[in-house]
């Protein structure tokens, strides 16, 4: 049955990753040569690995799909969020994110909006939308992340030991405004 139910959930997971990739990248679209290139696979276990920024370190992100690696058109990343973690509430100026819950129980602020969203959700947040989440759960949850166009992904490396002057300028770099407290 947990197998049942595991395989209806990736199935899920690809259909509303491919419809995000049609409805948010317009058709004529530079970012469509993506599909010229190379396939790829990431098997578990190869996707970069990076721990969490100053006071998240608890926090992994795993870079499963980079711009690189699509022609630009999204990023993919898993993140493993520690329980009561999240990021203060932020924007992104460009892209469009869009999110599954893999697992745990999480809190979403989706503009003025908390809602609750358990394992098994789908979470489509408009760029230039305020947004933040929290793990309310007792356990590490795992978050699938897609952005587009892709680019932003590549913060998480780049923000490795950094300073907190630092990590400002890269998000700025990567489009992202802090623009509330985190969730608590």
């Amino acid at each position: 049955m947990q197998s049942k139910l595991l395989k209806m959930r990736f199935g899920l997971l690809y259909s509303l990753v491919a419809a995000m990739i049609l409805l948010v990248v317009p058709s004529g679209s530079p970012a469509v040569a993506a599909e010229e290139g190379e396939a790829f696979i990431v098997l578990p276990g190869e996707a970069p690995r990076y721990g969490g920024q100053q006071g998240r370190e608890a926090d992994i992100t795993e870079l499963v799909a980079t711009a690189e690696q699509t022609g630009g058109v999204l990023g993919i990343f898993r993140q493993t969020i520690a329980p009561k973690s999240g990021p203060p509430t932020h924007l992104h100026g460009i892209e469009a994110e869009f999110c599954y819950v893999v697992s745990g129980q999480f809190n979403f602020k989706l503009g003025e909006r908390v809602v609750s969203a358990p394992a098994g959700s789908f979470l489509f947040i408009p760029r230039k939308t305020p947004h933040t989440f929290q793990n309310i759960g007792t356990e590490p949850g795992v978050l699938l992340f897609g952005v587009t166009p892709g680019g932003l992904e590549k913060m998480f490396a780049e923000r490795q030991g950094v300073d907190a002057e630092t990590n400002q300028k890269l998000m700025a770099a990567h489009h992202m405004q802090i623009v509330g407290p985190p969730l608590r």
